[in-house]
């Protein structure tokens, strides 16, 4: 409660992981057509958000290693699952 407020790219980590999670996560849970376009989405936001290669770098390193590592059993939603989520205002992409 009296611990200050820290941003979590104060460590070098935080880039590598975050990509990589969010390929893991596309791959394990999204159809293939749609875990493309997320991760398609994402790196557009991230070039646009990040402009220092400092930050970049190790963000790319991170998206690479979500590709050439195992991500886990492979289940993704149905294509029904993701049409219900966009009608309601939550699609699977953004």
């Amino acid at each position: 409660m009296y611990h200050p407020a820290v941003l979590p790219t104060r460590h070098d980590m935080f880039y590598r992981y975050n990509a990589r999670n969010r390929v893991w996560l596309a791959r394990r849970n999204l159809p293939w057509l749609l875990a493309l376009t997320y991760l398609a989405v994402w790196v557009g936001m991230t070039l646009l958000r990040e402009r220092s290669p400092k930050a970049l770098k190790p963000w790319f390193k991170g998206f690479a290693e979500g590709w050439r590592k195992p991500a886990g059993p492979r289940r993704p939603i149905s294509w029904r699952t993701a049409w219900r989520m966009t009608r309601t205002g939550r699609p699977p992409v953004i």
